[in-house]
């Protein structure tokens, strides 16, 4: 190691739990964020996502484990031994929370200092493309327009993490994908390590690098699974977190190595297994192929903009949501085909 190298994460979660009275909410939580990385936590509302983020950010004080960044333990064991405006971190939140009283500029300019200010200032307004807002009001702003605010204050101090608490949540859901890519190309720009807290599958998966998906128990909250968008979705741990991350249905199978065995046939695994298992078929690995005397009769079709949804059932189990490349009458009967490998679940 080079003098002046650092080497240290910007964040190492070990063995955090928390809870409030006699109510636990997190349950030896353990992850990390890598140097430039962003992480996304996914989790149902009310599982403790929240309670995560403000136990890293030093609001919370956690009851056990250990909490370190960039190097320094800043909470262990119920004890705060860092607190929130030694850790060098950004807080972007739900509500934007951008003081009233000033302006734009004077938002983004609060707690910056140097004689670089004006000129850091006036780089990060036009990053986030609200430069020619610089000398309005909140008030005066559109709810994107505040949040692209929001993430200019909160990396102006050039913070080493930038935590973010569903930040989108609030964005119509046309806006929400370009400002996703503003906030990329932001964290690229500064070298800036991010935590994304959501509930919300898509933004974990189309903006984050690694997801850590946290589930409910009666102990608290855990970590379900942690691994990269593509894992996630296509090799869950198990049908919770199945679901959470995308849609599908579950298939009773045998498992014949490579191959496995169902009612609608034959159907390739993307790992050989054994004996019963039970297959995840997401959409898009199944198609519906229509037949005059085929055992699947459609009870329901919708346009999905780029793709048909088809609902479909028989005898042999229940509804199965599959796509198609073209509309399909209701009452039509046909076969249902696997279009590629699937995964069964461990």
């Amino acid at each position: 190691m080079s003098k002046g190298q650092n080497f240290s994460l910007p964040l190492e979660v070990v063995g955090l739990g928390h809870g409030y009275g006699d109510t636990p909410v997190l349950d030896q939580v353990n992850f990390c964020v890598h140097p430039g990385e962003l992480v996304a936590v996914l989790g149902t509302s009310g599982c403790g996502k929240t309670t995560l983020l403000r136990c890293i950010a030093g609001l919370v004080t956690p009851n056990v484990g250990t909490l370190t960044i960039n190097g320094v333990v800043s909470a262990q064991d119920g004890r705060e031994l860092c607190r929130t405006e030694q850790r060098n971190i950004g807080l972007v939140f739900q509500e934007y929370a951008l003081f009233p009283n000033l302006t734009v500029r004077e938002n983004v300019s609060f707690g910056v200092d140097g004689a670089e200010r004006r000129a850091r200032v006036d780089a990060l307004l036009a990053q986030v493309g609200v430069e020619n807002l610089a000398d309005r009001r909140p008030a005066a702003l559109s709810g994107g327009q505040q949040q692209r605010v929001a993430l200019a204050r909160a990396l102006a101090p050039s913070p080493s993490l930038l935590l973010l608490d569903e930040p989108f949540a609030n964005i119509d859901a046309g806006r929400r994908m370009a400002i996703g890519d503003s906030l990329r190309r932001l964290l690229r720009a500064h070298q800036t390590s991010a935590l994304l807290v959501t509930h919300d599958r898509m933004e974990a998966l189309s903006l984050a690098d690694r997801v850590v998906v946290l589930s409910g128990g009666p102990s608290g909250a855990k970590i379900a699974q942690d691994a990269s968008p593509e894992k996630i979705y296509s090799q869950p741990v198990d049908q919770a977190v199945a679901m959470l991350t995308g849609g599908g249905w579950f298939l009773s199978a045998s498992g014949e190595g490579q191959q496995a065995t169902t009612v609608l046939g034959s159907a390739e695994l993307l790992e050989p297994r054994h004996g019963d298992i039970t297959i995840l078929v997401r959409p898009h690995q199944a198609s519906f192929v229509p037949t005059e005397d085929g055992p699947q009769v459609v009870v329901d079709a919708r346009f999905v903009g780029h793709t048909w949804r088809i609902s479909c059932e028989s005898q042999d189990g229940p509804v199965r949501i599959v796509e198609s490349a073209s509309s399909v009458a209701r009452g039509q009967r046909g076969l249902i085909q696997f279009s590629q490998p699937l995964w069964a679940l461990p």
